[in-house]
């Protein structure tokens, strides 16, 4: 057992903020932690995928992308847009002609980010994963996006799967000291997902464990992408979903950033 005090010189990487992605959240104190559990729900198409992996690439920490809600193919397209400032179009025309040096060259840059893209995220397969990750590297991932939730093996069903797989996960980033992100629907209310998602809007009661929860939707011009902070134990947060942080966002070229950078020229470095 450990003193107040104790707990803090003993903490280690625990609760420190991934390097800052997203300067608008970062300045409202809205910050994914290291050895917590961060929820990202959304509608399906909104772009919480786009979120977690714009988070996973341009942080620069390396970490473990769990992809069993989109194919790698497609997650080729959208991190090769995202460094080229092309489309996916553009990109996808590239693999066809056998012509990706130059976006291969700029993913090469992130193969610290390591992914996985079976259908179905079986608990033994991770931790294999992660200990292959950690001989590798000499380290844990620093995060470790799971994408989705519903699709991690986990005991029980319906709302008290869900319940299971948050208290797995959070003790995992416990173990790890890896910031853990999972991916989440929402109820069919928001499923328009031009809306704000309050707390309520998560699909199954699963809003005790996590430490950091943020909900998205878009306008319905598709430019702006706005992440409701509906909790953060560090910070500021509105359960109503009525507090907004607005970022730029181009679904064609998978670019999400602040507003008042969206101005500076592609590619990301």
């Amino acid at each position: 057992m450990l003193t107040l005090t104790r707990a803090k010189l003993s903490r280690g990487s625990a609760g420190e903020p991934l390097p800052t992605v997203f300067k608008s959240l970062a300045g409202e104190g809205v910050h994914i932690r290291r050895g917590q559990l961060t929820l990202i729900a959304a509608a399906p198409g909104v772009g919480k995928s786009v979120k977690a992996l714009t988070v996973a690439l341009r942080s620069g920490a390396p970490g473990y992308y769990a992809s069993a809600d989109t194919d790698a193919f497609t997650m080729y397209l959208r991190a090769g847009a995202m460094f080229t400032g092309w489309s996916t179009h553009d990109i996808e025309n590239a693999v066809m002609a056998e012509n990706t040096a130059q976006v291969d060259a700029l993913l090469e840059a992130k193969s610290n980010v390591r992914m996985d893209f079976a259908g179905r995220i079986e608990l033994d397969y991770l931790e294999q994963d992660l200990y292959a990750y950690a001989a590798t590297y000499g380290e844990w991932p620093h995060f470790i996006v799971i994408d989705n939730i519903s699709n991690l093996e986990s005991e029980g069903e319906g709302y008290q799967a869900l319940e299971a797989s948050c208290d797995y996960l959070h003790e995992l980033g416990r173990k790890t000291g890896a910031a853990i992100i999972a991916l989440h629907h929402v109820t069919g209310e928001f499923d328009d997902g031009i809306k704000p998602v309050p707390l309520s809007g998560l699909r199954g009661k699963i809003s005790k464990v996590p430490e950091l929860i943020l909900t998205l939707y878009r306008n319905a011009e598709s430019t702006r992408l706005f992440v409701c902070p509906v909790k953060n134990r560090t910070g500021r947060n509105d359960s109503s979903a009525q507090w907004q942080v607005p970022l730029a966002y181009d679904p064609s070229r998978m670019r999400l950033a602040d507003i008042s950078t969206e101005s500076e020229a592609t590619p990301y470095g």
